[in-house]
């Protein structure tokens, strides 16, 4: 017994819509997506800003639900610094993101919140945060930092 198989190809617009000529190459719209980004950049990092000083604050406080707060806050800084090119800044949310996770349901030690957040306003202006060098160290001293306070 012999099963004859019959192959079946949908038409696909979008298939059709590529292969024609014409239309945006991908650098174009690379090249149109950054300057999309440079046109806000100044509003979102003065929102950055806003959320670097919403984290000292709740940093300095005692309220219960703080460190969801921070966490989300940090959260946001961590990708917004990631998507205008503050490399740095964006490590150091990121590192304030694990020490928080870390200690989900409690709040870890002030201090080692604190230094973060003070990285974090330092950094924010690499230009005026010292050699990269300095920032470097800071950073390596900020995952020690996560190291000494998320080992189990």
């Amino acid at each position: 017994m012999s099963v004859v198989v019959r192959k079946f190809e949908p038409d696909a617009k979008l298939k059709k819509m590529l292969d024609q000529p014409g239309g945006v190459t991908a650098e174009q719209a690379l090249a149109r997506a950054k300057q999309g980004l440079e046109s806000i950049r100044e509003d979102c990092l003065g929102a950055t800003d806003e959320k670097v000083a919403s984290l000292q604050a709740l940093a300095g406080g005692n309220e219960l639900t703080r460190g969801a707060k921070m966490y989300r806050l940090s959260n946001e800084v961590f990708a917004e610094a990631g998507a205008f090119g503050l490399g740095e800044l964006s490590a150091v949310a990121h590192s304030l993101c694990s020490l928080l996770a870390a200690h989900e349901g409690s709040m870890p030690p002030r201090a080692a919140v604190a230094v973060h957040v003070e990285a974090m306003r330092a950094l924010r202006r690499p230009e005026l945060a010292g050699d990269k060098t300095a920032r470097m160290a800071v950073l390596q001293g900020l995952r020690g930092v996560v190291q000494k306070f998320t080992a189990p």
